[in-house]
């Protein structure tokens, strides 16, 4: 008998579940083996672990303190959503789908770049035409308004990033600092 057959053999040797030929067996290879005799004698010692109740005196006082530990620990956050990743992936995935439909279906994808170019120039000549409506309210040159709403586009653009970053960094500190 080898060590990992007679290791197999431990347990229903401990339970005392084993033909007496399968226990002779076993008893000679622990008799010459002392790493099976170890791991044999390190199994005997669990299972009598095991098998006696042990009592534990808790301090008078376990519960608050537990209570205590528990409320002086930090509030769970919850997970945030990756949005760097969600919108690596979304370019990722917008520019494959294209590059596959240039290569499939270059007549579609044409016809479907000019339908986009034409959109695009559609809201241009609004934005324009908005422009030019308010330049002549006001008398103005229509160029001069034109760079007007587009300024005051970068400045939405601006203040829409500064309210993000106040949420995502301000608003945190804020929170903790009225908490304490």
């Amino acid at each position: 008998m080898n060590c990992s057959s007679a290791e197999a053999l431990f347990d229903p040797f401990l339970d005392g579940e084993l033909a007496a030929a399968q226990h002779g067996g076993l008893v000679a290879h622990v008799d010459r083996c002392a790493d099976c005799r170890g791991v044999l004698e390190e199994l005997r010692v669990v299972d009598a672990l095991l098998i006696q109740p042990r009592h534990v005196e808790l301090a008078p006082n376990f519960t608050f303190a537990t209570m205590a530990e528990a409320r002086a620990l930090r509030a769970p956050q919850p997970d945030r959503p990756p949005i760097r990743a969600y919108l690596v992936s979304y370019l990722a995935g917008a520019w494959l789908m294209a590059g596959a439909g240039l290569l499939l279906a270059p007549q579609m994808m044409h016809a479907l770049a000019g339908t986009t170019l034409d959109i695009a120039r559609s809201i241009a000549d609004a934005v324009g035409g908005l422009g030019a409506v308010i330049a002549r309210l006001f008398d103005r040159d229509g160029n001069v308004l034109t760079a007007l709403l587009g300024g005051l586009l970068v400045l939405d653009a601006v203040l829409v990033a500064a309210f993000g970053f106040a949420l995502k960094y301000v608003r945190p500190r804020l929170v903790e600092r009225l908490r304490s």
